[in-house]
């Protein structure tokens, strides 16, 4: 008997590096290999003019999809650039990251042309996989009478690649001179959000947890917000105490991380930080570090509530709180870690959240007989 060949999965995406959505997106299509045959097509980008800017525009939405629809059965765009799912005659799959505002009680209007763009490319697509419960509801209002489409598919993590089990704390603590304190560490792109820079509780700890115990903060990450980061270290007199790495090659990342005793991950109040999954906050849970997260959105289900880190209400002395009760418990930052990371190989590997998403369209492993 013939094998049945796999459906065509074209995936759009950007910048593809680690801190990004468009890797995220890459590495769900490639666990979804036994359901589908990828085709990787970048959407562009980088410096240029305003007719550049057109060009690609005109490339990306309307070209590209004439050239490619023949040899595609499904598209898979997280909705993180510019490319317009209109003109795309496959079925259309959008996994949704981001929703900077409730688009159903404030539509975008076409002069804010990203998010109307992507909030239209949540109501034209075939199907919505959404990393959020927030932003599975709001999916479902922008789509009445095809609410059955739209399902509930957190961010992941690889967890091959982040297995402490293939990591060495040593040579990232020799490398950045981390000694012998207990590591509070961050991950992640540094930017900006309405007026704050990303990782800035921990400045505003520092000196409060310096007072009662010896520290040392590793903040692993580069964006355009480093610079203010580290002026404001600086400002304060604790130059001595943080270490920014800025960028870091991919392959120290689980080096890094398992330097850290403690890591955090803080979030804003606001429908932003409710309507997102912590891509971090995975990877912290995948090495099984001992986690420190606000108490908001997905990140009550990450942690399971409670049982598999620490969760603490929004503003710095909950955080200090929550950052102070594991520096002085080793055996409670040892369990929290091993819980964490058990969590994460059972729901937020990438082959275990790929083969949701593939029974959400209704598809089976080729090779296999759906069952009766």
């Amino acid at each position: 008997m013939t094998r049945p060949s796999k459906p065509t999965l074209t995936v759009l995406y950007g910048r593809a590096d680690r801190f990004s959505t468009s890797y995220q997106t890459t590495q769900l299509v490639e666990a979804l290999r036994p359901w589908f045959e990828p085709r990787h097509l970048r959407l562009g980008g980088g410096p240029g003019g305003r007719w550049r800017s057109q060009a690609e525009r005109l490339w990306r939405n309307l070209l590209l999809p004439w050239l490619t629809w023949p040899r595609t059965d499904y598209l898979l765009y997280g909705n993180d650039g510019l490319g317009d799912l209109r003109c795309w005659r496959a079925r259309r799959i959008v996994y949704w990251y981001d929703a900077p505002w409730d688009y159903a009680a404030r539509p975008p209007r076409p002069r804010q042309f990203i998010d109307w763009l992507r909030c239209r490319n949540v109501i034209v697509a075939d199907h919505v996989f959404a990393v959020s419960q927030i932003q599975v509801r709001l999916a479902r209002l922008l789509r009445p009478g095809r609410e059955e489409s739209v399902r509930y598919l957190p961010v992941g993590v690889d967890c091959c690649f982040f297995d402490p089990a293939k990591a060495n704390p040593d040579a990232a603590r020799q490398r950045y001179r981390l000694g012998e304190s207990v590591v509070i560490g961050y991950l992640g792109y540094l930017g900006s959000w309405r007026g704050r820079f990303a990782g800035e509780p921990l400045v505003e700890i520092a000196p409060l947890l310096l007072a009662r115990r010896p520290v040392h903060f590793l903040v692993v990450g580069s964006g355009p917000a480093e610079e203010r980061f580290r002026q404001r270290v600086a400002e304060m007199g604790l130059d001595k105490h943080f270490t920014l790495t800025g960028y870091v090659e991919a392959e120290w990342l689980p080096h890094c991380l398992a330097a850290m005793d403690i890591c955090v991950d803080t979030l804003e109040e606001g429908f932003h930080s409710e309507a997102r999954s912590e891509t971090k906050l995975k990877q912290y849970m995948a090495m099984g570090r001992a986690c420190v997260a606000t108490a908001l959105g997905e990140n009550r289900v990450d942690l399971e509530e409670g049982k598999c880190g620490v969760l603490v209400e929004p503003g710095t002395q909950a955080l200090l709180e929550g950052i102070q009760s594991l520096c002085q418990d080793v055996s409670r930052r040892e369990q929290l870690g091993r819980a964490a990371r058990r969590r994460a190989e059972a729901l937020y590997a990438w082959p275990r959240l790929a083969e949701r998403l593939a029974m959400g369209l209704g598809r089976q492993p080729t090779g296999t007989t759906p069952a009766a």
